[in-house]
């Protein structure tokens, strides 16, 4: 039976982090059932199962001359036929996905379709392997929830000006997610990732790193943006822009989520600080990022570079140490301004690194 107008539409995008193996999509169809029997419209994105991109880019690599070295840049002209193939071969991983989910729900009983991206309306500029989102074009969408389908889009693909299939680049599908969701004007968006909710920083470097219920969209789009793996930088700001709230959790629903507050960045009222660890070739770039009345004015480090800028409200406070010492200098970092006794103390000595 059609769906009232008045439901709520929820966007739920599963990575390929919750999407390991075919058995891991009863799982996510559970999830999107128990929205359905709430009374909620769900539209699902998905990505290609873990590992599916990098084994597709690496059988390309093997025909390539230069073994795929020119297709690592984003973006490339639309005339390119070498990136054109690379992109029809990329969103075949998001197209598995989506056919397998949608009959992962047939097979529940939940009147389900998949569309490819451009059949879902995204159109984006004329460019491949990395092509900018330029619209959505909602009605197909509106017209299969109106139907009480539950749609299901291959995220990270769109179809650009030129008429030819393009793909989003990397974290892709959470931009497919987010421009989905604003132009269905969704109640929100819910990112799926095997952690959970949002961390303070990096848990595989920092164990005491905490997660945090709560989190300014301007904070979290400059922590991606500077290094941090966690949501797609341009989808937090679409996200932000769009006043589209974000929730990042898990498949179990008793597990940390972090809702992402598409405010202005200067409110700050809860006085997070987060940290982004960005690795070069010889170095790493530590970026301590928070309300200004809470940040310090340089990081107590032995660094080879250092400094510090506001955007957004938020001050941005860096420093750049060789990359042997990267995840010493970080847990020092954390001690110092972001364990739960540091918002009392002082700002003790240059940390042993």
């Amino acid at each position: 039976m059609p769906a009232s107008r008045a439901t709520q539409v929820v966007v739920d995008k599963f990575g390929g982090s919750v999407l390991r193996k075919p058995t891991d999509i009863a799982a996510a169809v559970q999830v999107v059932a128990e929205q359905r029997a709430a009374g909620l419209r769900p539209v699902v994105v998905v990505s290609a199962f873990e590992g599916v991109t990098d084994t597709i880019l690496s059988a390309a690599a093997v025909l390539l001359p230069d073994g795929g070295r020119t297709l690592r840049e984003p973006r490339h002209d639309s005339s390119s036929a070498l990136a054109r193939e690379t992109d029809r071969a990329l969103a075949t991983g998001e197209a598995l996905s989506a056919a397998l989910f949608a009959l992962g729900l047939e097979a529940r009983g939940i009147p389900a379709r998949s569309f490819s991206g451009a059949e879902a309306g995204i159109r984006t500029a004329a460019a491949h392997l990395g092509a900018e989102v330029r619209r959505v074009q909602s009605r197909p969408l509106r017209a299969a929830l109106a139907d009480g389908l539950v749609p299901v889009v291959a995220g990270f693909q769109g179809i650009g000006a030129h008429g030819e299939l393009t793909t989003l680049g990397r974290g892709g599908t959470d931009l497919s997610a987010v421009v989905l969701a604003v132009a269905l004007r969704a109640d929100r968006c819910e990112l799926f990732k095997d952690v959970g909710g949002v961390l303070e920083t990096d848990p595989q470097v920092v164990p005491t790193a905490r997660f945090l219920p709560e989190v300014d969209a301007v904070q979290l789009e400059l922590l991606a943006t500077l290094g941090a793996e966690i949501v797609h930088p341009v989808a937090v700001r679409r996200a932000r822009r769009g006043r589209t709230p974000l929730v990042v959790r898990a498949l179990d629903s008793s597990q940390p989520q972090t809702v992402v507050r598409p405010g202005n960045g200067r409110d700050g009222d809860a006085g997070v600080l987060m940290l982004a660890i960005d690795r070069k070739e010889r170095i790493a770039r530590l970026s301590l990022v928070g309300p200004a009345r809470l940040m310090p004015e340089v990081l107590p480090l032995p660094a080879s570079g250092e400094g510090s800028f506001l955007e957004g409200g938020m001050r941005v406070v860096w420093a750049e140490v060789p990359l042997a010492s990267a995840d010493a200098a970080a847990r020092a970092v954390h001690a110092t301004f972001m364990s739960p006794s540091a918002a009392d103390a002082d700002i003790g000595p240059t940390p042993s690194v």
